[in-house]
């Protein structure tokens, strides 16, 4: 992984900030779940400037920047104050730019390990729009991302679901999951599920077979969770489940009453099958709860050579 991390703790910490009560709340959440020792949290505050193009800017425009200006140091200052009360050292900084370029691109310069942004949905507003921001963040990091969802209040993280595959980013998403979970004293639910999709799409005689080796995959991913959760003395809980498997990761999480859910992505060469690619970004949409996607950058062939090799999961059962 990229960055100071080398135990899966991340010391160095972005949270995007727009200085809205929803993003107050994010930065709250993150400071409060991600307060790892040593941990250095940076306070990002980005002045939207692609509406001003190429034009002059002129002494109105100015007078504009320099109230974002005020916005973007009142914003960062809530998030250096939060961050010191925790024991965490912080800087902040205004930078100027399309947002979601300017959090990623100092993100990479920093060789930060994780970015926290807030999530306003569709009624968010433009003029930082974290709604938008975030998926874009989401989309072009290399790095974990806390996606937070507005919240009335910040709760204590005390279960945590973990989607489990067999992928890359599942292992980086499983090691996350459980640090975090260990450093609030959270349980975790490790839930893999299989999609049926797949079974339809077969010939009995082979869908027969491939269902039974996606239940092996299943159950071998949520050992995994369990392996590395028995181990950091972090307490755990598995589930095996079919069907849509973004649906089914979103209802469990508030069937359970989960606190936070972590996801890893393989971007769109994702296999949705074992990975969580395109999954993560409809659970992103539709949990209630604060989402961490975890990014690898790996190819379907690495994923599908991990899991199962082809032969072995579409051969048809003996006899037929």
């Amino acid at each position: 992984m990229e960055g100071s991390n080398e135990k899966f703790k991340p010391q160095k910490i972005l949270i995007a900030t727009d200085g809205s009560e929803a993003s107050e709340k994010a930065a709250d959440f993150g400071i409060e779940t991600l307060r790892f020792e040593g941990a250095k949290v940076y306070a990002v505050y980005v002045i939207d400037t692609g509406s001003y193009g190429s034009v002059p800017v002129d002494e109105k425009k100015f007078k504009k920047i320099e109230r974002l200006e005020e916005i973007g140091h009142k914003a960062t200052s809530y998030v250096e104050k939060k961050a010191t009360a925790a024991g965490m050292k912080v800087e902040s900084i205004v930078l100027k730019g399309n947002p979601a370029e300017e959090i990623v691109d100092f993100a990479e310069e920093q060789r930060v390990d994780m970015i926290v942004v807030g999530s306003l949905g569709k009624s968010g507003i433009k003029r930082f729009m974290l709604g938008s921001v975030s998926e874009k963040v989401v989309r072009r990091a290399k790095i974990p991302v806390l996606v937070v969802r507005e919240q009335k209040e910040i709760k204590p993280q005390k279960q945590i679901l973990i989607a489990a595959d067999c992928s890359k980013a599942t292992e980086k998403a499983v090691d996350f999951g459980i640090e975090i979970a260990k450093l609030n004293g959270a349980k975790v639910y490790a839930v893999h599920v299989i999609d049926p999709i797949f079974n339809d799409l077969m010939e009995e005689a082979w869908a027969e077979n491939a269902y039974e080796q996606f239940k092996k995959i299943g159950r071998e991913a949520v050992s995994y969770v369990e392996e590395k959760a028995n181990a950091a003395g972090v307490k755990v809980e598995s589930a095996v489940l079919e069907g849509n498997p973004a649906e089914e990761i979103v209802d469990f999480a508030e069937e359970q009453k989960v606190d936070m859910i972590v996801v890893g992505s393989l971007g769109k060469s994702g296999y949705e099958q074992f990975a969580i690619g395109s999954v993560s970004s409809k659970v992103l949409r539709n949990a209630k709860v604060p989402v961490l996607i975890v990014h690898d950058i790996y190819e379907f062939v690495e994923l599908f050579r991990r899991c199962q090799k082809s032969e072995e999961v579409l051969t048809p059962v003996a006899g037929e």
